[in-house]
């Protein structure tokens, strides 16, 4: 392991927060030639690492700062203000340390053994190919899709079905369902396949591995790698590495996501303030309309960071006390989380629109957030039908096909 430097004493809530409103100017000077690379820059990646906003969920056994939920997530939220691709690489890859700090020791000694700046890309979606039972391991062959950060990344996670020779599903041991897959970056190839609408500065690439092995120990089932008490647990006391993991990662992109709003909400006022009609030469900022639908923007984003500090709130709380959630809760949540991307789209959207022309420039900043936000709502974890339904379902006592929830509603009188 990397011995400890200065930058490995834990900071406060309050100054790590301020490590990231220090790099906005940067940041958003940076903004456009970050969306052209299509990837962060070097001098971006350092800024983070040097500012610690890379080790707010890893383990202070390997020089973190084990920091709790809403902090992980009110930096990514600053952070987006500028540049949303940067803000989403902290929170949502950022938060890759937290399932890290999950596995056994052996994967944790592996991953910060040589140093503690890391970044780890996960590719989320099998695209082709498959992973195998081999002796002493695994062997993967095939493209994962959507590698945010792959480009910084020394380490890197894929997610599938183990597969015999015929392509059918192959229980390995305790192995019986979906598995999540550690290897080095220097043992994959990298395929620039990310030409995108919209947060192109995330570098979210395909990974494409050729006949790798990955030795067992680095393979593990994924939904008890995310159910309480992990291998992790063992090692790390924080409650992130011990609880149910999935209510916190679906939330990971909230504060990218709220930032990014933000962001296109302050660019929208100054542009704003004194423009002049091109036909007329009026006062733009003089209009009711324009006053109105501002005002209504406002009120959608206060709106939507009123639920999303409510939610944060509660994870922080039931983690705290290693209290589980309820199967309604899940679903709840589920539900607000994707109706605040849904407020924080239709805003940032009505700004753009207000903007006449303008708003069709690649070079206005307003329009670079809404291509941006438009990208971040179609992640699955903000699906509006995949979360409605069986909210829906639920109040009208429908079965939903969550057996949890489902058991609860023939307990219920009536």
């Amino acid at each position: 392991m990397a011995s400890k430097s200065q930058k490995t004493i834990t900071p406060t809530q309050a100054e790590i927060m301020a490590r990231a409103e220090a790099l906005l100017p940067a940041l958003k000077e940076r903004a456009k030639a970050t969306e052209e690379r299509r990837s962060l820059s070097d001098e971006t990646m350092r800024d983070l690492f040097d500012a610690g906003l890379l080790r707010i969920l890893q383990p202070a056994a390997y020089g973190g700062y084990e920091m709790d939920w809403p902090t992980h997530l009110e930096v990514g939220r600053i952070l987006a203000r500028s540049c949303p691709s940067t803000g989403w690489i902290v929170s949502v890859v950022g938060a890759h340390a937290a399932i890290i700090g999950r596995l056994n020791k052996q994967c944790q000694d592996d991953v910060w053994g040589t140093s503690e700046d890391m970044l780890i890309a996960t590719g989320s979606a099998r695209r082709d190919g498959g992973i195998r039972k081999v002796d002493g391991g695994y062997q993967l062959n095939g493209t994962w899709r959507f590698g945010s950060g792959v480009d910084h990344s020394e380490w890197v996670m894929v997610s599938g079905i183990v597969e015999d020779e015929d392509g059918m599903p192959l229980e390995v041991g305790d192995l019986t369902g979906l598995v999540r897959v550690l290897m080095p970056a220097t043992d994959i190839t990298i395929v620039d396949s990310w030409y995108v609408a919209g947060m192109s500065g995330t570098g979210s690439k395909d990974i494409f591995c050729d006949n790798l092995f990955v030795p067992e120990y680095r393979v593990c089932d994924a939904r008890k790698s995310f159910q309480k008490g992990p291998a992790g647990s063992v090692v790390n006391s924080h409650y992130l590495y011990d609880v149910e993991f999935m209510p916190y990662f679906g939330n990971s992109l909230l504060g990218p996501l709220l930032g990014c709003a933000e962001g296109a909400y302050a660019e929208y006022v100054a542009a704003t303030r004194n423009r002049k009609g091109a036909l007329f030469g009026d006062t733009i900022a003089a209009q009711t309309p324009v006053q109105q639908r501002l005002a209504e923007t406002a009120a959608e984003i206060r709106a939507a960071t009123q639920m999303i500090d409510n939610a944060n709130k509660m994870l922080h709380e039931r983690g705290a006390a290693r209290e589980a959630f309820e199967p309604e809760e899940l679903l709840e949540q589920g539900l607000d989380r994707t109706f605040a991307a849904r407020l924080l789209l239709t805003a940032v959207t009505r700004l753009v629109r207000q903007m006449g022309a303008l708003g069709l420039f690649d070079t206005n900043a307003v329009q670079r957030h809404f291509r941006d936000i438009s990208a971040m709502t179609t992640q699955i974890a903000l699906n509006w039908d995949r979360h409605t339904t069986p909210y829906g379902q639920w109040q009208l006592g429908v079965p939903t096909g969550n057996e949890r929830l489902d058991s609860k509603a023939r307990e219920q009188p009536g």
